[in-house]
């Protein structure tokens, strides 16, 4: 759960620090922090598929 937070934390960061300095459009701001879910389940699943597979 730890794990989870700090991602979360990590991506929000990280999208709203290039949004501060790009000025993109609230749109973008928004679909950018919607892709973190996506981003958190492909990644999580990759470790995952990589643990079995060893």
């Amino acid at each position: 759960m730890v794990v989870d937070l700090a991602f979360a934390v990590v991506w929000v960061a990280a999208v709203s620090a290039l949004f501060d300095l790009l000025r993109g459009p609230t749109w973008a701001y928004h679909l950018s922090l919607f892709a973190g879910v996506v981003a958190y389940f492909g990644f999580f699943a990759s470790l995952e598929v990589a643990r079995d597979s060893s």
